[in-house]
């Protein structure tokens, strides 16, 4: 069996979506904001992201197992939903809730995140250490002793002021989004869901960090608040579709009976939908442009929807 080295980070059924009938999509490489057309086939992912050498079940057998579940399984989703289907039962809103947590989870800067947060840890136990015994550990980890030149640069390295980072795994990624992964998707279940639909003369981009959360009280995109306390939490589903997961407290007086709001929200009886406008497509690209790693995606007709600090240069 052929095993697949090309990982998509944004599967190709949402791809589709923000795709020409050739099933086509233009992409913008951030920072330096360069374009090019290609096939969904050979977008939105990298070589190798979630490969796992030497498994016994082949090293893409967690890219394998993805497109055999729930991946397969949210492509009907959207099918249903691009038809016109909405609010959906819970158990569909449920696996929905899933995908949405797992594109948080899966991409590349969940990994650097992950690295920068054990690299600090680690920096942290070196530095109460202290710079003597640090280098007998060091010694003691290579398996012989060390000069001081060999330790005065390990130890430069691993007090960095600019931070230092410890590489982690495929594995270490993909066991973390086996614990993290419903959790997060517990939250996303527990909010009010609104389905924008928007006509022929607007349109959403994506990216390869689709999800996008909002804090409190702002209108813009941010990156420091937590998927718990987020205002809105932004997922464009298709370029004429866009999810917004509300807060169900945004905007409550504190004196109103919210007993049975978490089981309403959790059930769906408090999903909507809305016509989309100008300002609301603004709000929604801004938020995917803004939380974009390397690359933002549209459909090839859609520059002008492209936030202006993003499109081509």
């Amino acid at each position: 069996m052929s095993v697949a080295k090309y990982h998509h980070i944004n599967p190709r059924f949402v791809l589709k979506g923000f795709a020409d009938a050739n099933q086509r999509i233009r992409t913008i490489r951030l920072p330096d904001r360069k374009g090019h057309t290609s096939v969904i086939e050979r977008t939105g992912g990298e070589n190798h992201l979630n490969s796992i050498p030497g498994h016994p079940s082949g090293a893409d057998v967690f890219e394998r197992a993805l497109g055999a579940g729930i991946e397969t399984d949210v492509a009907i989703l959207f099918e249903r939903i691009v038809k016109g289907e909405w609010p959906l039962p819970e158990p569909d809103r449920d696996t929905l809730a899933e995908f949405v947590a797992l594109q948080m989870l899966r991409g590349p800067e969940r990994r650097r995140q992950m690295e920068s947060a054990a690299g600090e840890l680690f920096s942290k136990a070196v530095g109460q250490l202290g710079r003597k015994d640090f280098g007998r550990y060091a010694s003691d980890t290579v398996g012989h002793e060390l000069s001081d030149a060999e330790i005065d640069e390990m130890w430069a390295v691993v007090t960095s002021p600019h931070g230092f980072t410890i590489p982690r795994t495929a594995r270490d990624h993909i066991e973390m989004m086996g614990e993290a992964t419903g959790e997060v998707a517990g939250f996303l279940a527990y909010r009010p869901w609104t389905l924008v639909h928007f006509g022929d003369d607007l349109s959403l981009i994506t990216s390869d960090s689709p999800v996008s959360l909002v804090a409190p009280e702002q209108t813009g995109p941010w990156m420091g608040v937590g998927v718990r306390d987020a205002r809105l939490v932004v997922y464009p589903v298709t370029r004429r579709l866009g999810l917004v997961m509300r807060n169900p407290f945004d905007g409550r007086n504190p004196t109103d009976d919210l007993s049975d709001m978490n089981e309403k929200a959790r059930s769906g009886a408090l999903d909507d939908r809305e016509p989309g406008n100008a300002q609301t497509a603004r709000l929604l690209n801004a938020c995917t442009a803004a939380h974009a790693l390397n690359n933002v995606y549209h459909h090839p007709d859609d520059a002008e929807f492209v936030p202006s600090d993003f499109q081509e240069n």
